[in-house]
C-alpha cells in the first residue's frame, strides 16, 4: 500500500509521541471526537490560507481539531476567547480522567520522595503531552508552558528531582491564569526554586557572612525586570539581603518539605532596593516588600509584555504594541487574563497571520489534534 505524505507524517507523529512518553495518545482520533460531537456536525475550514479561525485556534492553543472549528463558527472569536480566558468554566473531563492515572503527580510533598526521580520526570512529561493533546483549556495549557519556561527549574539539581512535581502543581498550574504578583511570590517560596537557585542557603548569622546572590540575580534578570531593566549590582546585593533567612525544612520522618523563615539567619538592617527604602526590623516582610517593588515595576511590565508578544504574535513586534500590553499589565496590577485579552484583541495579533513557526513539540501535538 502506498502511503500519502500526510498519512505518513500523521502516523510518524503518533508513533513518536506514543513511544517517547508512554502515553495513551495515539488512539484519540475518532473515539475522542465522538465523545464531543457527532461527526456529521463537525465543521472544516473552507477558506484558503490562514482563516481567522485557524489563526486564533493555532496561536491560542496547540492547534485546532475539527470540533474547534465548529465551536468557533458557533461562538465567534470574541466569545471563544472569553471562554478560554476563564479555564475554570470549561469542562475538561476527558483530559482530567487521563491525567488522574498519573497518581504520582498528586502525591503530597513527603510521598514524592518515595518515587524514583526518573519516574517522576516521565510522569510530568506524559502529563504535558496528554494535556496539550486533550485539554479543552488550551490557552491555560499554553500559559502553563510559558510560565514553566519563565520560572525555569532544572529537575536534575538536588531535591528538585522530587520537588519539581510540586512546583508544577502548586505554583505554575495554580497561578498560570491568575495574578503575576501572586505567581511570583509562590515561585519565590517554592521549595523547588529555593533548592534550584540556592535560596535555602542564603543566610546571615554574623557580620562576616555575605548573602547568596544567586536567586536575587535571577529574580531581577529573568523573572521580573529583565537584563536591561535598570537594576545594578548594588540592587542585587540589597535584594539578596532582603531574602536571607528563608530555607527548606524536611524532617527525616516528617510528612513533607516546607519553607520556613529563620529570623536568626536574616539580615534585618536597612536596605535600598531600586530607590525604595526598606526599613530595618522588617523580618520576613522584607520579602513581600521586594516582590511588591519588582512585580509592579514598569520594567517588569515591559519585559513580560515583550515575552508574551514574541510568544503569541511574532518574533519581532513594534514597540508601540509592547507598550500597550505593558500598560494593561500595570493598570491591572499583573492580572494575567486582562493582559492576554488585550494581546489577542490587538490589531497586531490579527495582522500576524503566518508569521510564527511552531516549536517541534507544538508541531507534533498540532498534528495529533488535527
Amino acid at each position: 500500500m502506498k502511503l500519502s505524505r500526510r498519512a505518513f507524517l500523521g502516523g510518524a507523529t503518533a508513533w513518536a509521541l506514543t513511544h517517547a512518553t508512554g502515553c495513551d495518545v495515539a488512539g484519540m482520533g475518532r473515539r475522542a471526537l465522538q465523545a464531543q460531537a457527532p461527526l456529521e456536525n463537525l465543521a472544516v475550514p473552507v477558506e484558503a490560507g490562514y482563516s481567522d479561525a485557524f489563526h486564533l485556534l493555532s496561536r491560542l492553543g496547540y492547534g485546532p481539531r475539527p470540533i474547534d472549528y465548529t465551536r468557533f463558527a458557533q461562538m465567534g472569536a470574541e466569545e471563544y476567547l472569553q471562554a478560554q480566558l476563564k479555564p475554570e468554566t470549561l469542562a475538561d473531563k476527558d483530559c482530567t480522567y487521563r491525567v488522574r492515572r498519573l497518581v504520582a503527580l498528586n502525591a503530597p510533598f513527603g510521598e514524592l520522595y518515595e518515587y524514583k526521580e526518573d519516574y517522576l520526570l516521565r510522569e510530568l512529561t506524559r502529563a504535558k503531552v496528554i494535556r496539550a493533546v486533550y485539554s479543552e483549556r488550551q490557552l491555560y495549557e499554553q500559559m502553563v508552558d510559558f510560565w514553566s519556561d519563565h520560572f525555569n527549574i532544572d529537575s536534575s539539581k538536588g531535591e528538585c528531582r522530587w520537588l519539581k512535581v510540586a512546583d508544577d502543581r502548586e505554583v505554575i498550574r495554580t497561578h498560570a491564569m491568575g495574578s503575576f504578583p501572586e505567581l511570583l511570590k509562590a515561585s519565590a517560596l517554592s521549595p523547588a526554586m529555593l533548592w534550584y537557585l540556592d535560596g535555602r542557603s542564603n543566610t546571615k548569622t554574623d557580620a562576616a557572612d555575605r548573602p547568596n546572590e544567586n536567586y536575587a540575580r535571577e529574580l531581577l534578570e529573568l523573572h521580573t525586570l529583565g537584563v536591561h531593566g535598570g537594576y545594578t549590582q548594588q540592587d542585587i546585593q540589597e535584594v539578596a539581603r532582603c531574602l536571607t533567612g528563608w530555607t527548606v525544612v524536611r524532617e527525616k520522618y516528617g510528612p513533607h518539605s516546607e519553607v520556613k523563615f529563620n529570623a536568626d539567619q536574616h539580615d534585618d538592617g536597612e536596605k535600598l532596593v531600586l530607590g525604595h527604602r526598606i526599613n530595618a526590623g522588617g523580618g520576613e516582610k522584607d520579602l513581600d516588600q521586594v516582590l511588591d517593588i519588582v512585580a509592579h515595576h514598569p520594567a517588569t511590565a515591559q519585559y513580560i509584555a515583550r515575552k508574551l508578544c514574541i510568544r503569541f504574535i511574532a518574533d519581532e513586534v513594534e514597540q508601540q504594541v509592547v507598550d500597550h500590553i505593558a500598560q494593561v499589565f500595570l493598570e491591572s496590577r499583573g492580572n494575567i487574563p486582562s493582559v492576554l485579552e488585550s494581546l489577542f484583541t490587538s490589531e497586531a495579533f490579527w495582522q500576524s497571520k503566518g508569521k510564527k513557526f511552531k516549536r517541534p513539540f507544538r508541531y507534533m501535538v498540532a498534528s495529533m489534534r488535527a
